[in-house]
């Protein structure tokens, strides 16, 4: 057994040893120990390999990049190692993909703890957290270095065999550098500084990256500890801020904080077709349907593509070199269903960690149930599980309510493992983030406890059927299609994936979310997972002949035409290029970051660029209303009231400036445009003009 376990061949293939007349055998003792340790020494011969090829890629990175490129580098290896905790025997190219995001998770959430007792991001924080996660991960892998030896060794045979071999990885690195090239040119423009200022480069980055900015920055250069709101102190910020803290890590290592949220995103948004792909593969049993699963998930959207035809006969052939419109938003005409990536990946960043979590989650319990495995595996499962609200709170929800169904059906002790950590740790976070008020405005139509009853969801005047069809081409086709074919699923994937139609019907009934459009928070998880089924059908019909090939053909074609339009118009800094702020914006920025309290309350401007709010790192009195509106915040009117009076000098400010704290008003174009109005006068009489520009102008207030 022990030979058997080195590698070498089970006695059944070995000729039995030579034996002596008393049947011990002749010099068996030393050539067995002698067979053994040339083993050994083969086994971790691409294991040290591996380690030295890891130290120069450290020392290059380091050399090239700098520190943030050997944090992100030390959570894939921190990651690498901490698989090995699960208790599933995963290969090496799930334990890179997985130990990706595990490690970002491991290196954040440690460095988050020390930053907390210190209140502050320091080098020492992060390289203390960075080193905390290394050492747990290398503890793993030395603990199971024979395993770690064996993983590369089949990894090896894998990659140095045939493409044409059944086991051949070729689809996973054909996905990866597909993704990857798209990823890295996006990322590459994402923020851009020019003479005239910052531009970013696709609209929800100028959007929904703001707030981001400002998160991140809160805890870079603003003490932000416990976490509030630094667009509306005094309120927790129940925001899944995780991602935003784990971009902090890398300011004092020398990134800037737009590179920083550029970085994050790179590395998790590289890794997250790999962890999609080895998922579907495990949930779909193929190759084929894992990578189709890949591209029918990031190239979603509906039958807007239609209108291209439209497009080039008013525009001519040209329009596709600079796409005109968005193919799978539109809301004038009802298109709802905005391309994932689009929609979620970019702007929406803690996704980046969500996606890939719940994806690894649920692979490792669905391995754990069917292969019963014993408690460690649901353990590690479970821990990962009850950390992931602070990282993504709907991803914790899919991963524990259908893990519910799934024990309903395959009860076993071990399930406890799972729950007790995953309700222990994961409840009370959730109750920290829970939003002070419930923001939902519901019409005249009924409501439950102050949810809307909304039939239909946006599907407004449309056929509900045609609604879902035209936003969703015929994903929901094939996806009820896959339950009737289920002998193309070798795994009977689906009858565990089942249950999350629920997270499709409840949200097509009762508007969960303060803004009705982000019902899309649990759709997403339904067609995540509804890809796996989805890429089960079309790699089946590839088997089925000429015929079945066409018709798959086509059929990919209307899944991705729209979202492939979509992603190759967001990558056009021609169309899709922003003016965030002005070069004035950013020396205003940079003086305040410098020169000012990091504890300093600024009012000035509720817009979501602005400057102090996003770049300076700063606590502003009330931010972009928009926001607090759908992070369920109720205080965030009278506040905007109250600081349109501070900036306008009305009679009762040294009251307003007392109670809100502020130190510090800015003036530039923002304030001074309706309807703010602010009051020049009034701040150089009653305030201390501290810096100017000539465009932005900050006063600091008189006590």
């Amino acid at each position: 057994m022990v030979l058997e376990l080195m590698g070498a061949p089970p006695p059944a293939l070995r000729p039995p040893p030579r034996t002596t007349s008393a049947g011990t055998p002749k010099d068996g003792g030393e050539n067995a120990v002698r067979q053994i340790e040339l083993t050994a020494e083969r086994r971790m011969a691409p294991l040290a390999g591996a380690a030295v090829v890891v130290v120069l890629l450290v020392v290059v990175l380091f050399l090239l990049l700098g520190g943030p490129a050997v944090l992100l580098v030390g959570c894939v290896l921190a990651g690498f190692g901490i698989s090995y905790l699960s208790g599933v025997a995963l290969n090496l190219e799930e334990r890179l993909a997985f130990g990706a995001v595990l490690g970002a998770m491991a290196v954040a959430a440690s460095s988050f703890v020390l930053s907390s007792v210190i209140r502050d991001v320091t080098v020492g924080s992060v390289l203390l957290g960075l080193a905390i996660a290394l050492a747990i991960g290398f503890g793993a892998g030395t603990a199971q270095h024979d395993v770690v030896a064996s993983d590369l060794t089949d990894a090896l045979t894998r990659w140095r065999a045939s493409p044409r071999s059944a086991g051949h990885p070729w689809p996973l690195a054909a996905v990866v550098l597909v993704c990857g090239a798209w990823t890295l040119h996006f990322l590459g423009q994402a923020y851009v500084y020019k003479p005239d200022g910052l531009y970013a480069g696709y609209v929800n980055i100028w959007g929904d990256w703001a707030a981001h900015l400002s998160f991140a920055g809160s805890f870079a250069y603003a003490h932000n500890f416990p976490p509030e709101f630094p667009i509306d102190p005094g309120n927790h910020l129940g925001y899944p801020f995780m991602i935003d803290f784990f971009a902090a890590n890398l300011v004092p290592l020398g990134s800037n904080l737009t590179s920083a949220l550029v970085l994050t995103s790179a590395v998790l948004g590289l890794a997250f077709p790999a962890v999609l792909y080895l998922a579907a593969q495990r949930f779909a049993g193929g190759r084929a349907a894992a990578a189709i699963a890949v591209f029918v998930f990031l190239l979603s959207g509906g039958l807007g593509f239609v209108y291209l035809i439209a497009d080039i006969s008013n525009g001519g052939w040209g329009v596709l070199h600079h796409l005109p419109r968005e193919y799978t938003l539109d809301r004038v005409i009802n298109y709802q269903w905005l391309n994932p990536v689009l929609a979620y990946l970019v702007p929406q960043r803690s996704t980046l960690f969500g996606f890939s979590l719940a994806l690894i989650v649920l692979v490792l319990v669905w391995l754990a149930v069917r292969e019963r495995l014993g408690w460690p595996a649901f353990l590690f499962a479970g821990i990962v599980a009850g950390m992931m609200p602070v990282f993504h709170v709907h991803a914790f929800g899919t991963v524990v309510a259908l893990s519910v169904f799934w024990a309903v059906f395959n009860r076993r002790r071990e399930w406890l493992a799972f729950f007790v950590p995953a309700i222990v740790m994961g409840v009370p976070i959730i109750v920290w983030l829970l939003p002070p008020s419930n923001n939902i405005v519901c019409g005249p139509g009924p409501s439950i406890s102050g949810f809307c009853i909304q039939p239909g969801w946006l599907g407004g005047g449309d056929f509900w059927p045609w609604f879902w069809i035209k936003n969703t081409s015929v994903f929901i086709p094939l996806l009820i299609a896959a339950h009737f074919l289920q002998r193309w699923f070798p795994t009977g994937f689906g009858k565990w994936y089942a249950p999350m139609w629920l997270w499709f019907l409840v949200p097509n009934l009762i508007v969960l979310q303060p803004w009705d459009w982000d019902n899309t928070k649990f759709f997403i998880f339904w067609a995540l997972l509804g890809s796996v089924m989805v890429g089960g059908v079309l790699a089946g019909m590839l088997k089925r002949g000429p015929a079945g090939v066409a018709i798959a053909s086509a059929l990919l074609v209307m899944l991705g035409l729209s979202g492939a339009l979509d992603l190759a118009r967001a990558s056009d800094p021609a169309v899709s290029s922003y003016l965030f702020t002005d070069a004035k914006g950013l020396q205003v920025a940079d003086w305040v970051r410098q020169n000012t309290s990091p504890y300093a309350v600024f009012a000035l401007a509720d817009e979501h660029n602005n400057p102090i709010a996003t770049l300076a790192g700063r606590r502003v009195m009330v931010g972009y209303p928009g926001w607090l509106w759908t992070y369920g915040l109720g205080d965030f009117e009278q506040k905007g009231a109250d600081q349109r009076l501070i900036l306008q000098g009305a009679s009762n400010t040294a009251d307003l400036v007392d109670k809100y704290g502020i130190g510090y008003v800015l003036i530039g174009p923002q304030e001074l445009a309706d309807p703010r109005n602010a009051n020049v006068d009034y701040w150089n009489q009653n305030g201390a003009m501290v810096y100017s520009n000539g465009e932005y102008t900050v006063f600091k207030v008189v006590a």
